[in-house]
């Protein structure tokens, strides 16, 4: 039996060159050495055989652990394939998490998540200067990214990083909270899909306002005013709205009174009225829309009269 599914094409070399071997996915360790897929995608193993069809797409080390191509892996055995075609190397550990990091960026782009476990793959056999000159993270390299990782890379961060929804800066200062507090924000931040920037606005209003008050940061979003805007529509405007009048609310209120004068002081005149920024200069610009010069002549000769 074992001969006819297994089908030496040629036999590994001893220079660490990788050749062709037909091997059962049986006999293959797809384990969580060199893998970095995640969501587990097998969909791009099915592109992948579209487009590069016959060639073998599974790379293994001696011991037949898989170094490269786990998402292959899954599209055969969801296929119902018992064998495939796999390239085996003679590669040491950090030649296989780098081999497996390059063609998956390569081929894919490999998401935050990814790329933050390769960091904590690789950074016991690789040292910083070694990791940046043979992988492109597209970010630095730091000890508090390391100690961060433990969080990172934790269950409720995970499909977050991978979707996108957070940034390396924010998730950075969300592993720095409290437990409590960082789940309160992260949930937040994943239901509204704010942008990296407005991300961090956030997260900065919040410790503010946090150290104001003497208050954790769950406690200030589970305030009803700051769990109203989440459920409606357009959530990411509405909330930062609510969170600026938490953080600035003297300034808020002025805001309210102003618009309030404002409708009226405006309602039925062709005039718009705007007031400085935080209200930092108390002058206030009227525009008038006129019909013609004509007309603008003679609202010109009726201001001068009173200014």
């Amino acid at each position: 039996m074992a001969a006819k599914t297994v089908r030496a094409l040629r036999e590994p070399g001893e220079d660490g060159t990788m050749h062709p071997i037909e091997l059962r996915l049986a006999d293959i360790d797809p384990g969580e050495a060199y893998s970095l897929s995640y969501p587990p995608a097998p969909e791009r193993g099915a592109a992948l055989a579209e487009k590069f069809p016959g060639l073998p797409l599974l790379i293994a080390d001696k011991a037949k652990r898989l170094v490269w191509g786990h998402d292959h892996f899954r599209y055969l055995l969801d296929r119902g394939r018992e064998s495939a075609a796999v390239l085996v190397a003679d590669l040491a550990a950090a030649d296989a998490l780098v081999l497996n990091y390059n063609l998956s960026n390569r081929l894919f782009g490999l998401n935050l998540y990814e790329k933050l476990l390769f960091v904590k793959k690789i950074s016991p056999l690789l040292d910083d200067a070694e990791i940046r000159r043979r992988a492109e993270l597209g970010f630095a390299l730091s000890e508090p990214l390391r100690q961060a990782l433990g969080v990172l890379l934790s269950g409720p961060f995970r499909a977050s990083l991978a979707a996108g929804r957070l940034g390396l800066r924010t998730a950075l200062q969300l592993a720095g909270m409290e437990e409590a507090d960082r789940l309160a924000l992260l949930a937040v931040l994943d239901s509204c899909g704010f942008s990296e920037s407005q991300q961090a606005l956030v997260t900065q209003m919040l410790e503010e306002v946090s150290f104001r008050e003497k208050r954790p940061v769950a406690a200030l979003l589970a305030a009803a005013e700051m769990q109203a805007p989440l459920a409606g529509e357009m959530p990411q405007k509405k909330f930062l709205a609510a969170l600026h009048a938490l953080r600035y609310p003297a300034w808020d209120r002025r805001e309210q009174e102003w618009r309030a004068w404002q409708k009226k002081a405006a309602a039925g005149r062709a005039l718009s009225l705007d007031h400085a920024p935080y209200f930092a200069r108390e002058e206030v610009r009227v525009t008038l829309t006129v019909k013609d010069r004509r007309q603008a002549e003679k609202v010109l000769a009726a201001l001068n009269k009173i200014l």
